[in-house]
């Protein structure tokens, strides 16, 4: 009886502990990938329950399914947008570059080069280097457009885009290499921020329907 008891005891500590915020905001989402495809519904309400933990994977997909698949609709409404803002402020990558690209799509230039200097490790100068790449970028986007496919399950037709997208004035950037991938690497070099986030915007908008930029709110 006695380790009966004792079992019982360390039951209700595991489960006391399991429903504290700081232990679900470090649950390694990534792990449950059996339960995403087995226990849809499942799995479903761990997103839920630890996104409301401030998980930064979980704030992540339930950002990207209000922006992407509510109703079946691209909307990014307030919701979506400060989950993505609470993953990007746990320190993901990919929050901080989708959160980017919505605030270019949506007409703000300023912050959209301000969220991509993050996720290339850069300050408000540039690299120190005199040069721009998208290195992390690229990553960010392949880890952008898995999350979205996994929260609308929409297959998506690859893409042939342009090395370098058109300016929104419709002239095209007349340096040499700009954006072009170096060698067998798979990211390019810029010669401006304008260059990189609008090559950005081309490829993720090539991949996944982005919001209509009047319905966009934050």
């Amino acid at each position: 009886m006695d380790d009966i008891a004792s079992a019982r005891a360390s039951c209700r500590a595991m489960h006391a502990a399991c429903t504290e915020g700081f232990v679900g905001r470090r649950v390694a989402l990534e792990r449950e990938a059996a339960m995403k495809w087995n226990e849809r519904e499942r799995y479903g309400a761990v997103v839920e329950h630890l996104a409301a933990a401030g998980n930064p994977e979980a704030c992540f997909l339930a950002g990207l399914a209000i922006v992407f698949a509510t109703d079946g609709q691209c909307y990014a409404g307030p919701a979506g947008a400060q989950c993505l803002a609470r993953a990007a402020k746990a320190g993901h990558k990919a929050a901080v570059y989708v959160l980017g690209l919505l605030r270019y799509h949506a007409g703000d230039e300023e912050d959209a080069a301000m969220y991509l200097r993050q996720v290339e490790g850069e300050d408000a100068a540039g690299n120190a280097a005199g040069y721009m790449t998208n290195r992390e970028c690229v990553q960010c986007r392949a880890q952008a457009e898995a999350a979205v496919r996994e929260v609308t399950w929409n297959v998506i037709v690859e893409p042939s885009p342009a090395p370098v997208a058109l300016p929104k004035e419709g002239s095209r950037c007349t340096a040499a290499g700009c954006g072009v991938p170096q060698g067998w690497s798979n990211y390019g070099v810029f010669c401006s921020e304008d260059c990189r986030i609008r090559h950005e915007h081309a490829q993720f908008s090539a991949l996944v329907s982005l919001p209509d930029s009047n319905l966009v709110h934050y």
